[in-house]
């Protein structure tokens, strides 16, 4: 059996990178491939990366460097929580190398072995979010004339014209490249890389009877307007609150951070992976300023509304666009019958079960490519 690894964002302990990197394995899996996840865990991906990273988060805290170990002391322990938590989601989910590898010098003095090497989906190719191009998700530790391909992959903003030229020097080496929205691909084709293809992310590829089997049923009886705030957007969390208060529902909150115990509504501290699925599943409203919480209210035909982020909103704004529903994303104050407008999911599912076999035609051609 030809084997394929994979580099992705995995370890940066969120709901959407454990989700998109199981389904991404999957995919290889049903195409007949044995799949492995490199484990690459970059600095800024553990505790202490993120804990070093809090000073630069405010003026206060760089000014203040007792206020800063009051944070530091309040996060760690949001921080063990989502360890925990996405490390048994991975352990049990997703096959990772054996060892695994720091930074890029390690993989190019031990890269893994296989017959294709692939970059995953996620925000791999975001500069702002890497700290700089991360070389080894442009597959440059693999041996020369390895066969190599992206899937889904995200730049996930605009780019300076230097770094496209760095960014297309490194994509030489790859035999097919898809991306996730259609921004990326323009941002490539302006670098001079042609025939990108866009592609759904892997979290929508598969159909929700995928995730369906995965999901918890632990809050299936309650009835509740679930919040995902990760940019805490305070007018996403008062929308929240007005509609959970006009319908007579609870209002669940889903946070990594205990001391979002604050927020109105009650926080849902960190749940597992199978209960994030369960929670927008059995909503009867999803609130979020999540791409991939906005890819599950789609999958499980939810009543939604997704603020758009400051930074990052490109891919929310470009699924929706793709499926006509640009009216259930939002820059600013929607007033509470928005989010009550009927989605016509027959379309919905019509025009994804159309992405769909256009993905896995491209997915085909490269099995059929490494299979030679």
């Amino acid at each position: 059996m030809k084997k394929i690894e994979t580099i992705t964002i995995h370890r940066n302990c969120n709901y959407g990178s454990v989700l998109q990197s199981y389904a991404t394995e999957k995919t290889f899996e049903e195409l007949g491939f044995e799949c492995e996840t490199i484990d690459f865990i970059r600095e800024l991906d553990t505790r202490s990366g993120a804990l070093k990273r809090l000073k630069g988060k405010s003026r206060k805290l760089e000014k203040n460097p007792l206020l800063l170990l009051a944070a530091k002391a309040v996060m760690n322990i949001s921080y063990a929580k989502k360890d925990k938590v996405f490390n048994k989601f991975l352990k049990e989910y997703v096959r990772l190398t054996p060892a695994p590898f720091y930074n890029n010098d390690e993989l190019r003095k031990n890269p893994p072995s296989a017959d294709a090497y692939c970059t995953g989906s996620d925000q791999i190719w975001n500069s702002h979010w890497n700290e700089g191009i991360e070389k080894a998700y442009y597959l440059d530790f693999v041996p020369e004339g390895s066969f190599c391909f992206s899937y889904a992959s995200s730049i996930g903003q605009e780019i300076s014209d230097e770094e496209k030229t760095a960014v297309a020097q490194l994509l030489q080496k790859y035999q097919y490249i898809s991306v996730r929205e259609g921004q990326s691909v323009r941002t490539l084709a302006d670098a001079g890389i042609p025939n990108v293809v866009q592609v759904l992310d892997p979290t929508l590829y598969k159909n929700r009877m995928f995730w369906e089997k995965l999901a918890s049923d632990k809050y299936s009886h309650r009835k509740y307007v679930v919040t995902y705030n990760l940019h805490h957007d305070k007018k996403l969390d008062a929308f929240a609150r007005e509609l959970a208060q006009s319908k007579g529902l609870e209002l669940l909150n889903i946070s990594y951070n205990w001391h979002d115990v604050i927020r109105h509504g009650k926080l849902v501290w960190c749940p597992t992976v199978e209960e994030y699925l369960g929670l927008i599943r059995d909503a009867q409203y999803v609130v979020a300023d999540s791409f991939h919480a906005t890819a599950f209210s789609l999958q499980f035909e939810k009543q939604f509304l997704s603020f758009y982020p400051e930074k990052a909103s490109m891919r929310i704004r470009d699924i929706l666009h793709k499926l006509n529903l640009d009216e259930r994303g939002t820059d600013g104050e929607p007033s509470l019958s928005t989010i009550d407008k009927p989605i016509d999911y027959q379309k919905v599912n019509s025009l994804l079960a159309q992405y769909r076999l256009q993905d896995k035609k491209f997915l085909d051609r490269i099995a059929q490519t490494i299979r030679k």
